[in-house]
């Protein structure tokens, strides 16, 4: 018997083979894509600030816990910023903390000290680089009785509320000092803290180590009364 011939096929059916995807297909495909990118990258970006958040929290909680180790082999001292360190014959807290972060003691120009200035000591949402301080420490327990007009807090247990006074947080892009004057702030002096670096907050450290995220209004606001920098008032 005859064999029937085959049939040929469509002739579009032909085409759609060869040459795969119509336009009008790619151009689907692509909208979806480009609506799907739109979609995800917020999430991803705002992941990735919240991360560069938490690692600077960890920091922070690096340096309040190498602060502690400090004060038990110092009798308690905390140590001092550049404000008034060299007057007393004492290295400032970044140096004098690097033995119980890194193990040793560490002098300008060492390699080692270029990466713990440029690794734990600086947040990563801060690109600055130099001298410039990515944290800065408050310099109320360092301060003089003719400094504070009486009363003076040397020691982490002299800090009457120790969990309400901050003793780190983050400096403000162009200034080279490793402190806070936050005494001079009653005065009219303007905070060099860098209060929206993740987003609108920053990262504090408390002198009793711990680390809240939060707005700079919660810790000073003259116009509420509220300063948690100086520990006469810190509440």
């Amino acid at each position: 018997m005859a064999r029937k011939p085959n049939r040929p096929r469509n002739m579009s059916t032909i085409k759609r083979s060869q040459s795969g995807f119509t336009l009008i297909e790619l151009l689907v495909v692509l909208l979806i894509t480009g609506l799907l990118a739109g979609l995800l990258l917020p999430g991803i970006v705002k992941a990735g600030a919240k991360a560069k958040q938490v690692q600077c929290i960890n920091q922070l909680r690096q340096i309040g816990l190498a602060t502690t180790m400090y004060a038990d082999d110092n009798a308690g001292m905390i140590p001092r910023s550049t404000h008034s360190a060299t007057a007393y014959g004492q290295l400032p807290w970044a140096y004098a903390l690097a033995p119980y972060i890194t193990g040793s003691a560490l002098a300008p120009g060492d390699i080692q000290w270029t990466n713990l200035f440029n690794g734990l000591y600086r947040c990563p949402v801060d690109r600055r680089r130099t001298n410039n301080w990515s944290y800065g420490k408050n310099v109320y327990p360092e301060l003089s009785a003719a400094e504070t007009g009486g009363p003076t807090w040397p020691t982490l247990n002299s800090i009457p509320n120790p969990t309400g006074t901050v003793l780190f947080a983050e400096k403000l892009g162009g200034s080279m000092a490793d402190h806070f004057m936050a005494h001079f702030w009653p005065d009219g002096g303007e905070p060099e803290v860098d209060r929206s670096r993740h987003g609108p907050t920053s990262n504090y450290c408390f002198c009793d180590g711990h680390i809240a995220n939060q707005k700079f209004e919660l810790t000073y606001d003259a116009g509420h009364g509220i300063n948690r920098w100086n520990p006469d008032t810190a509440r």
